[in-house]
C-alpha cells in the first residue's frame, strides 16, 4: 500500500513547486511590475486624460486597445503588446516611453515582458490601483 502511495506523493510534492501560481504572480506583479509601473509611467498615464489614451492606473483601464486596435497589454504576447513596443524604444512605436532623461533598464523591460508572458497578473479593486511614485532616478 505504501509503495503506492509514493508515486502519487512524489507527483503532489512537484505540481506545487510549480512556478506561477495565483500568490506568485500576485506577489510579483506587487514587488516587480506595479513599482516600475508607478514610478515611470503613471505621471502621464493616469488619470481622466492620459496621455494619448492609455491609462495605466487599473487593470480595467490598463488592457484597452490603443485607437488603432492594438492591445496596450496583452497577456502572454509581449511582443504584440504596446506596452512593450514603447518601452523598449524600438519598433514602430511613435513614441518611445518613458519620455523623460531615464530609460527603463533591460532587467526592467525584461521583467515586464516576463509579467505579460505570464498572462500578465493584475488585481481588481484596490490591490490593483495604481498611484503615480517619484523614484530617485525620476525625480
Amino acid at each position: 500500500m505504501i509503495l503506492r502511495l509514493i508515486p502519487l506523493l512524489f507527483i503532489v510534492t512537484a505540481c506545487s513547486l510549480l512556478p506561477g501560481g495565483r500568490s506568485e504572480r500576485a506577489s510579483y506583479f506587487h514587488t516587480q511590475v506595479k513599482p516600475v509601473l508607478q514610478q515611470h509611467c503613471l505621471q502621464c498615464h493616469n488619470g481622466s486624460q492620459p496621455v494619448p489614451a492609455l491609462n495605466l492606473s487599473s487593470k480595467a483601464t490598463a488592457f484597452k486597445r490603443s485607437a488603432s486596435g492594438r492591445d496596450y497589454i496583452l497577456p502572454e504576447d509581449p511582443d504584440c503588446s504596446l506596452l512593450i513596443s514603447a518601452v523598449q524604444r524600438g519598433g514602430t512605436h511613435p513614441k518611445m516611453m518613458p519620455r523623460t532623461e531615464v530609460s527603463l533598464t533591460d532587467d526592467q523591460i525584461g521583467m515586464l515582458r516576463e509579467w505579460i508572458e505570464d498572462g500578465a497578473y493584475w488585481p481588481e479593486g484596490a490591490a490593483g490601483t495604481l498611484h503615480a511614485q517619484k523614484s530617485a532616478e525620476n525625480p
